[in-house]
């Protein structure tokens, strides 16, 4: 709901503006008589340019608000598409650390953001920080990743390797020793 309190000033006197003057111009001149008809009519041109300035002004702003919209929406599009083509071009090193969040069945896993496979994967923004951007930068660092939400729904076992219904045990073995030394250590095997 929108709260009232976080509207501009500017915005509240362009919406009297825009309704006062709209009212003026619009009630016929019978209704004021006297003194008050002749000073109304002598500055009708006034208010007919307030209601055109307050209305040209809420009318930009809703241009302003569309175009920031379908730019969105367009920039959206560009970037769901270049994560396809990442997707695509994967090796076998990215596609192993992408199949780790597979097989250990985890959204948030431990990674060493050092390792070439972990380090591009985030620099194409096909991985983040799971609690943020960390602070301390370490060498050796073994940070907290997850894949981003973009990319969800772009993953499939076709390109990560997988195809749990029609593989055999060989098959199945050949990809769990493909598996990254450093995914062995989080689970405490060696």
């Amino acid at each position: 709901m929108l709260d009232l309190r976080q509207v501009s000033p500017v915005n509240w006197f362009m919406c009297w503006l825009l309704l006062s003057c709209t009212l003026i111009t619009l009630l016929p001149d019978s209704l004021f008589t006297g003194a008050a008809g002749l000073w109304l009519a002598n500055f009708q041109l006034l208010f007919i340019l307030g209601m055109v300035a307050s209305a040209s002004y809420f009318l930009s702003h809703a241009a302003i608000m569309l175009f920031q919209h379908l730019f969105y929406r367009k920039q959206r599009l560009v970037r769901q598409k270049l994560l396809k083509e990442l997707l695509d071009y994967l090796d076998a090193g990215e596609k192993a650390v992408l199949r780790e969040f597979v097989i250990q069945r985890k959204s948030v896993i431990k990674l060493p953001v050092t390792e070439p496979a972990v380090k591009n994967l985030l620099e194409q923004g096909i991985l983040t920080y799971a609690y943020g951007e960390p602070n301390e930068p370490g060498l050796n660092a073994i940070k907290p990743l997850m894949i981003t939400i973009e990319t969800r729904p772009l993953l499939t076992f076709k390109v990560l390797g997988l195809n749990p219904a029609n593989m055999t045990e060989e098959q199945k073995n050949m990809i769990l020793n493909t598996r990254p030394k450093y995914a062995y250590k989080q689970l405490g095997r060696n």
